[in-house]
């Protein structure tokens, strides 16, 4: 029995997701890509994404939910738009829009929650 050891378990380097018919893998973003898909989020909501964000509205939360994936996934699976026919991910018809939202809320959001848990830890209390 391993009673004193508190070791947290690393999170993977990548998730794969499903989408539509296709697989996925996404990579977890350097810090470019990171800087890269907080300013889309804040150029797709005007600058207005901490607001809609954090609403007790339920259309400003889905349209804040709606940014992140829309900001994450062209940075980091920018294939999608192009396997999924359209210029930008806000063209999507509602049925396509909820079917990317799904996977993102499924597997991409807990993947990226586990990250920031791992990363609020400063490294000298890390195991």
């Amino acid at each position: 029995m391993n009673e004193g050891t508190n070791e947290k378990k690393m999170p993977l380097r990548s998730v794969s997701v499903r989408i539509g018919n296709n697989d996925y893998t996404i990579n977890y973003p350097n810090t470019g890509q990171l800087i890269d898909i907080d300013v889309l989020k804040a150029q797709f909501s005007g600058g207005n994404y901490e607001k809609l964000k954090y609403s007790y509205d339920a259309g400003f939360l889905r349209s804040a939910v709606t940014i992140d994936a829309v900001a994450t996934l062209n940075v980091l699976l920018p294939q999608l738009r192009e396997d999924l026919t359209v210029k930008s991910l806000f063209a999507l018809d509602r049925d396509k829009m909820e079917m990317v939202l799904q996977a993102y809320i499924s597997t991409v959001v807990p993947w990226f929650e586990e990250w920031d848990k791992l990363l609020a830890v400063p490294n000298d209390k890390q195991p």
